[in-house]
């Protein structure tokens, strides 16, 4: 679907540019339809790539985002050049699906408060447990 397009309050069909009368999907007349919500592609870019897996947590795919985050940390941590790759495959992801998103390719998804929060503890958690573990492989 093209981007931008009005879609019905009521049953989420797509509705033509600036439409009276009634929704072809679930028969309730509209006055006008709302555009439909949009996400900063950007802004999904950005936070994969200072936080790895959190371009996907705002994209509305937190199982992804937290799989994302710990093969980037633990990669990083134990194999420098996978945990580079699965970073840029993060980040790439975030920035396709966002635009997906956008075009109504793929459903939107909102960012819910309970998902950062979870993505924020797991990170800090899985963080500490990295260093952890490397620091006992690193001893002398």
């Amino acid at each position: 679907m093209p981007e931008n397009i009005p879609v019905c309050p009521e049953c989420g069909h797509p509705l033509p540019e600036g439409m009276t009368g009634l929704c072809p999907s679930c028969r309730e007349w509209k006055d006008s339809a709302p555009l439909p919500p949009q996400k900063n592609v950007h802004a999904a870019v950005v936070l994969s790539f200072f936080f790895p897996g959190f371009g996907q947590v705002y994209n509305g795919q937190y199982r992804k985002g937290l799989l994302v985050l710990v093969a980037t940390i633990f990669g990083l941590f134990f194999f420098l050049v996978p945990g580079i790759v699965i970073l840029g495959a993060g980040v790439y992801d975030a920035y396709r699906t966002a635009q997906r998103q956008n075009a109504g390719a793929v459903p939107f998804r909102e960012m819910h408060l309970y998902h950062v929060l979870l993505y924020i503890i797991i990170f800090i958690l899985v963080c500490f447990g990295a260093m952890s573990v490397s620091s006992v492989f690193m001893m002398p």
